[in-house]
């Protein structure tokens, strides 16, 4: 397995060093008497308990008053400024040279002292994997991931070369990794960032569908509901610089030109494929292998086809390189404006059929019924500006995005699911054509502060207002684009009608607002997430400041409406309480 177990007593260990050095104030500690080398970090253990049951096709089952998840995560940070400490030889040819380091794990104890239907479920999974001696019996699904795929092999092993296999607890329950490790140049108008970091040019207002350089962990569903967006960014190894043009250039002030470079044969990074049945934040849906099609097959042929879902994550070679460029200028002192091109792989990859393979032979053949989700290099070319509206006494941002050719899922091409258009298709036959289209993203959001006395005569209120949506312009009657392979509830997969329908357009509102109370200690706010198909999101949130490293939170996410985008977790509302130590 690619990730490994931290023992518990390192995480007691953790966190009580980290308590007995946050006695007085949050200010991060510094390691040597110049004030160069400082430790920042924070450390906090959230408890999420359900207040509704689950619908009946979600697997595993949940009640109202269930521990749904009890995450303890820590990040702490190590910055380093090397310029003071490496003398003044190097001071002609350096501004500035610096380094960071920050660590990213956690350990979510719901397989071990939650409920138990999850620690049961997680068992089942994968729990028949590399049984071959019956081909007439009928095992679960097997959930893999790997480099590749090679249909006309005649051994599993080069089916799938380098492939390994998901385990939940290894997802959902415990992971750690090197979340940055860079190191800064500075000389001039130049600037140079080498190592593991992330980069972020679209609007993220809670769920970021414009910001799409770095791939995100959607493990916990939609980042930004059950996960703290930031947190749910995954950097990646790149080299990025940037170089300042001008101070001034007639109407335009502050120019500066940026790129970077993710290597592909260092880095294709692009998360985790959540397992179907495995944890409480999966979407709905049976173990594939009980599919009514596959079911039928092998009662009639006598070699179960045995599903396995292949997360086909792009190979390591540079030709799977992300890059990006932007530009970015004032105009006339008031329009603060950019454009940029960039590529990188979606985070919803999309399903595909492969041609059914048969490994093995005499009583040991099985048939290899194989389902890969796709990750294809993209392009994006955007736009933004922001600038401030008088008459309002709000900031105006707007952002466009053009997704050139990006991946996109048609049941009746990707998967051969049969329709009233065709119904003639056989979903056990050869392989599928992945498909694809072109996007439009875009978002324009409003900023103020304003005042409402008589809800708090001493602060203001944040207001932000997003307004968010899409246009697939390849979409068509004879080629009706689904939501990623996911089906509506209570369906069997037989029909693309059992498909979420994906609109031609789409569009949602977001509304933010926050204020504080008790000098600062006391921090309601409320986001409301309204699609226009009828879904809807209400979350509210309060934080209590108990000391400068010390903060309390909780929290309520509902879910609701029509069951697709945000709508797949419709059944999910629960409350979250979080204790929160940091030194900053």
């Amino acid at each position: 397995m690619r990730r490994t177990v931290t023992p518990r007593s390192q995480w007691v260990l953790l966190g009580a060093l980290l308590v007995a050095s946050m006695t007085r104030q949050a200010g991060a500690v510094y390691l040597d008497e110049g004030q160069n080398i400082s430790l920042r970090a924070r450390v906090y253990s959230q408890a999420s308990i359900r207040v509704e049951d689950s619908k009946t096709d979600t697997i595993p089952t949940t009640k109202a008053g269930q521990l749904v998840s009890n995450r303890n995560f820590y990040n702490p940070e190590l910055e380093a400024k090397l310029l003071p400490m490496l003398g003044t030889w190097l001071s002609p040819y350096a501004d500035d040279l610096s380094f960071r380091a920050a660590a990213w794990g956690f350990y979510d104890g719901v397989y071990d002292y939650g409920s138990g239907q999850f620690h049961d479920q997680a068992r089942q999974v994968n729990a028949t994997f590399g049984d071959f001696s019956n081909p007439r019996q009928q095992h679960q699904a097997w959930y893999l991931e790997g480099p590749t795929i090679d249909t006309k092999a005649k051994t599993f092993d080069q089916v799938f070369p380098g492939y390994e296999v998901q385990n939940p607890r290894d997802i959902y329950g415990h992971r750690q990794r090197i979340n940055e490790l860079y190191l800064n140049y500075a000389k001039g108008p130049f600037f140079l960032r080498l190592g593991r970091q992330a980069i972020s040019w679209g609007e993220a207002d809670t769920i970021a569908l414009l910001d799409q350089n770095n791939p995100f962990d959607v493990t916990l569903g939609a980042p930004g509901i059950f996960q703290d967006l930031d947190e749910a960014r995954i950097p990646l190894w790149t080299a990025r610089t940037s170089l300042n043009l001008f101070d001034n250039l007639g109407p335009l002030s502050s120019g500066f030109v940026e790129a970077y470079l993710v290597p592909g044969d260092i880095d294709t990074e692009t998360g985790i494929l959540p397992i179907l049945t495995a944890s409480p934040y999966t979407v709905r849906g049976n173990d594939p292998n009980q599919n009514p099609v596959l079911v039928d097959a092998c009662k009639n042929t006598g070699l179960c086809p045995q599903f396995v879902l292949f997360d086909h994550r792009p190979p390591k070679n540079f030709e799977k390189s992300r890059w990006g460029v932007r530009f970015q200028t004032v105009v006339n002192g008031a329009y603060t404006v950019q454009a940029w091109y960039y590529t990188h792989f979606p985070n919803a990859p999309v399903p595909l059929k492969n041609t059914p393979t048969i490994v093995g032979t005499g009583a040991r053949r099985t048939n290899l019924f194989i389902i890969s989700t796709e990750h294809r290099l993209t392009h994006v070319a955007g736009a933004a500006t922001s600038f401030f509206v008088e008459p309002l006494d709000s900031i105006l941002r707007a952002e466009v995005e053009y997704f050139f050719n990006e991946p996109g899922f048609v049941p009746e091409r990707s998967l051969l699911i049969p329709s009233q258009r065709e119904p003639n298709l056989n979903p056990l036959g050869g392989p599928g054509d992945l498909q694809h289209a072109d996007i439009v993203r875009w978002e324009t959001g409003l900023d103020r502060f304003f005042f409402i006395h008589p809800l708090n005569p001493s602060n203001s209120f944040l207001g932000v207002i997003a307004f968010v949506g899409m246009v697939n312009l390849d979409e068509t009657p004879q080629r009706d684009f689904r939501m990623n392979g996911q089906q509506k509830p209570g369906t069997t997969g037989q029909n693309a009608d059992d498909f979420v329908q994906q609109k031609q357009v789409e569009g949602f509102a977001e509304v933010h607002t926050q204020t504080d109370y008790m000098h600062g200690r006391l921090t309601p706010q409320l986001t409301v997430i309204a699609n226009i198909r009828g879904t809807y999101a209400v979350q509210p949130q309060v934080t209590y400041r108990f000391y400068d490293w010390l903060l309390f939170d909780l929290n309520w996410a509902h879910i609701g409406g029509e069951y697709q985008s945000l709508g797949f977790f419709k059944d999910r509302d629960q409350i979250s309480a979080r204790m929160t130590l940091q030194l900053n």
